[in-house]
Order: structure tokens, then sequence, then C-alpha cells
């Protein structure tokens, strides 16, 4: 992923905020992670939705952490953090399928399979098309052949 796809993730994300009507405040290039050992991190005060990122992520870790955010922010179910509750793990688990559907879409997924439909749908072609890193990439195609979009 380079800069320019990293950027229109971040305007999609501040436009969405918008229709749930916040008020975007996104700020990368904080050094989040040495003050914090988090990635990124969400508050809304004031009809604001504050999201920061760690500034030292790769483009796609970026993307991936923004849009994480994004679904928390405008998610209420359960505590984040809390792996003991059961809304909360169910609430993870929407937020990643979410995060997955929103940087990839089935109509992407479906246009990659009819490009690459001369071979079998792995991850390599996430990562070479999306700049997926490996754990995503499997994440998605999982994600896809559960929900029958691809074989």
């Amino acid at each position: 992923m380079n800069s320019l796809e990293y950027d229109e993730v971040l305007m999609r994300v501040e436009n969405d905020l918008i229709k749930h009507h916040l008020q975007p405040v996104i700020l990368d290039t904080v050094p989040l992670y040495d003050e914090t050992k988090l990635d990124g991190v969400t508050f809304i005060k004031g009809g604001r939705c504050f999201i920061i990122i760690d500034k030292t992520l790769d483009y796609f870790r970026k993307s991936k952490t923004l849009v994480e955010e994004y679904f928390h922010a405008i998610s209420d179910l359960g505590n984040h953090l809390d792996y003991d509750e059961i809304r909360a793990q169910n609430d993870e688990v929407d937020a990643r399928d979410s995060i997955i559907e929103y940087l990839a879409d089935e109509d992407v997924i479906l246009h990659l399979a009819y490009k690459y439909s001369d071979q079998p749908f792995e991850s390599w072609i996430l990562m070479d098309e999306l700049g997926y890193d490996l754990d995503f990439a499997e994440q998605t195609i999982d994600h896809y052949r559960q929900r029958g979009i691809i074989s």
C-alpha cells in the first residue's frame, strides 16, 4: 500500500465519520507506541472523534489501524479491552470482519478472483495487489471463503 492509497482510506474514514455526525480529528504523526504501546486510540469528545495513529506504522498498518479505530468510534458494544465479556468478543469479531470488508469489499475480491481465475486465490494476490501483510491477506481470504464469495 502506498501513500495515495492510504490517503484514500483516510478521506473515506473522515467522510464516514461526518456521516455519523462526528467531526474527524485524525492524527497520524504522533509517537503513540513509544508512550502507550498501542498502534491507535480513539475517543469522542464534544462531537469530535479523535483518532490517533502511531507515526512509525507503514501505510498498510496505518490504514488497518485507522479503520479499526473508526469502527471502535462508531460502535458502543462491550469493552474492547475486556476479552472476558462475550459482547466484547463478538464486537472484536464484528470489527475484524468490518475492517476486512471496508478495506476490500466483495467487488474488489471478485475483480481479483476474475483477474487471477487461472490459478488458486492465494494470499500473495492480496499482498501484491493491495499491499496487505500475510496475516491480513489470510484473514481476508478466510473471511470471503466463509461467505462463499471465493473458493
